[in-house]
């Protein structure tokens, strides 16, 4: 078997927060295999879609099956998470969930097409599966398998459809490779996601984890994006720009000889790739592509902040307690919602933001959800429809939603 699997950027937030209060502990647990069969991916079939479940509201911790909104905020648009291997739905003060796991799936990193119509996850799925163990007699070896699915599904909870799978076949044997955090470009043709891959037939795998493009139409993923890293760290955290020109993403770094992780731009139609802040990681664009989200990294303390990106100066500070982290911006550009640890319970919480001449202005708001135990490493996603667009199927909950 080849080296174990790297997901650089799961492995330094992990680091971070559970050096702060174990918080990941159990978040999400991930078979260390690596494929070594150059092949494509089989195609795995989706696991079954359960009718979205409204939520009754109460005030005490929330069970595994509730997500508690805060009845204090009228969320305006739809945020997406995720809590206990779901993904979750929360408009106005109401909250419901729109998967439930099946088999021991897991629904993780969720995100909207740009037109709110889809939201793309990675469906982490089990099976029973064999190996040829070179370092027990060439034995063939039974195993659990862990395999990820890029997957998308109508915000209503129909049409829920597999576009690309990590698990590989040769014969009778089985492996897998990595698919993490997916960006949908603004046309809705492409994601970039973070993987390690095959490309085609008779080819290897990328040797870490690192930022490929998936073509919607085909499914199929694109060699490795020509971009340096830090073998064996890799990348993560990309995200497409709204005008698509450009990808944020995370070239991860150890502190010592090969620094801290950094934000990086990667230019769409040239190829080229330029450092802009050390120190950072958790990019997210604001509206009007002016400005990026993040969250620093001091140590073991972690907070969300506002960047220039263009410079990359930090020119704005929304948190100072070092438990919090992955800003989104509103739509509207007016507001940010983000995780924040209290104890051991991760919930979300969201800020006003204004300017007033050079200077940023954040006001916070209470809590968007109370006691609710959110997956801290899977980044919220939020969407608000644009006056006048055509609107987008209604949402799980709503009284045009159905089941698939």
């Amino acid at each position: 078997m080849r080296g174990f699997p790297r997901d650089g950027g799961f492995a330094r937030v992990a680091a971070a927060l559970s050096a702060i209060a174990l918080l990941v502990v159990g978040l999400i647990t991930l078979d260390l295999y690596r494929n070594p069969i150059p092949a494509f991916p089989g195609g795995a079939q989706a696991s079954p879609t359960a009718t979205p479940t409204s939520v009754v509201l109460g005030a005490t911790p929330a069970r595994s099956e509730i997500a508690t909104p805060s009845p204090k905020i009228l969320l305006p648009g739809t945020l997406v998470y995720v809590k206990d291997r779901n993904l979750w739905l929360q408009t106005g003060t109401r909250a419901t969930e729109l998967t439930i796991s099946t088999d021991g799936s897991a629904a993780s990193q969720p995100t909207w097409s740009p037109d709110g119509r889809w939201i793309y996850f990675i469906d982490t799925r089990i099976k029973s599966a064999s190996w040829y163990n070179p370092d027990d007699g060439s034995a063939i070896s039974e195993y659990t398998l862990t395999y990820p699915v890029l997957c998308r599904i109508r915000p209503d909870g129909t049409g829920r459809q597999d576009m690309l799978s990590g698990l590989v076949r040769s014969g009778s044997l089985e492996s897998f490779y990595w698919i993490r955090q997916p960006s949908i470009s603004p046309d809705g043709a492409t994601a970039v996601v973070i993987s390690d891959g095959p490309t085609g037939p008779g080819l290897v795998g990328s040797a870490d984890t690192v930022l490929h493009l998936v073509n919607l139409q085909t499914g199929k993923l694109e060699p490795a994006l020509p971009v340096r890293e830090n073998p064996p760290l890799g990348q993560s955290d990309p995200v497409y720009s709204l005008d698509g020109s450009k990808i944020a993403y995370v070239m991860e770094g150890r502190n010592g000889a090969d620094g801290a992780p950094g934000i990086w731009l990667y230019d769409v139609e040239t190829g080229n790739a330029r450092l802009l802040a050390a120190g950072y990681r958790g990019p997210a664009w604001s509206p009007d592509g002016r400005y990026l989200a993040a969250t620093r990294v001091s140590g073991s303390a972690l907070d969300v902040v506002v960047l220039d990106a263009n410079t990359g100066k930090q020119v704005g500070q929304v948190t100072y307690d070092g438990f919090s982290w992955a800003a989104v911006w509103s739509p509207d550009g007016d507001a940010l919602v983000y995780f924040h640890l209290s104890s051991t319970v991760v919930d979300m919480y969201m800020t006003n933001v204004s300017r007033s001449g050079s200077q940023f202005l954040f006001k916070s708001e209470p809590n968007l959800t109370e006691y609710t135990g959110l997956e801290g490493d899977s980044r919220a996603a939020w969407y608000i429809p644009v006056p006048g667009a055509p609107a987008a199927p209604a949402t799980a909950g709503s009284p045009a939603a159905s089941a698939s």
